[in-house]
């Protein structure tokens, strides 16, 4: 990588040396300033609507994650009778039935939830192994290590939001830099009003660039958040169901 990155410092400096010396492929700023100039305010265009599509996406983004914590708070509230007998059937003091104990309690607990597709509790009991569930205080161990690690890598996810809180603001400042490069070509020509209007105009990309960061961050914010008291919730009744 660095080598590379070396290669093409110096492949760049010789076409500089070059271009200066011969006039062969030389490309000053001037060259670049008359060929993107007809471009100006298709670019601040095309920069506006990548950020209002950024928005949107955004948006839905954080729709889908707050309708799927809702499911499974749904589920929480009511749907994991099947788990709750299952759980005092392994820990209960009663001795269990003899075709029952032929099988591991892990492949027990997993296969209470492998058919609800909205269940919350599949991803923790498919790390479980029968060394955790020897007894209660062994379960209740590796449950809470296994959701700390589930709402870990729950969180990464939301990381997206992260990308967004930067590209956001990027585009509003290059879109701010295009309109301001834009402006430069009316002075002298155009009025006070119009290059007021103009520079008004130029600084909407950053306005709305970073208007969008600010919802990014807020919804990373929020939805862990949310996320930590969907872990703590969902132990406290693993914990009620041992009770």
């Amino acid at each position: 990588m660095k080598k590379s990155l070396v290669a093409v410092f110096v492949g760049v400096m010789l076409w500089f040396a070059i271009g200066s010396a011969t006039g062969v492929g030389r490309v000053t700023i001037y060259d670049v300033s008359d060929f993107i100039a007809p471009f100006y305010v298709q670019l601040g265009d095309i920069i506006l609507y990548l950020l209002f599509g950024t928005l949107i996406y955004t948006t839905g983004i954080f729709v889908y994650h707050l309708h799927s914590f809702h499911q499974e708070r749904k589920y929480l509230n009511g749907g994991a009778e099947k788990v709750r007998s299952v759980l005092r059937a392994l820990f209960g003091s009663r001795p269990e039935p003899e075709e029952s104990a032929e099988t591991p309690r892990a492949d027990r607990l997993w296969q209470t939830v492998e058919a609800e597709k909205d269940s919350p509790y599949g991803e923790i009991f498919q790390g479980l192994s029968d060394e955790d569930l020897k007894s209660r205080q062994d379960f209740i161990y590796a449950l809470e290590v296994r959701v700390g690690d589930m709402t870990a890598q729950k969180k990464q996810v939301l990381s997206f939001y992260n990308y967004i809180s930067i590209t956001a603001p990027t585009l509003g400042f290059l879109g701010t830099a295009v309109g301001m490069v834009a402006i430069f070509d009316d002075v002298g020509v155009a009025g006070a009003e119009q290059l007021a209007a103009d520079l008004k105009i130029a600084l909407i990309t950053t306005v709305v660039g970073l208007g969008i960061r600010f919802v990014a961050l807020f919804c990373k914010t929020f939805l862990e958040s949310v996320q930590d008291d969907m872990s703590v919730v969902m132990v406290n009744e693993l914990k009620e169901m041992l009770a």
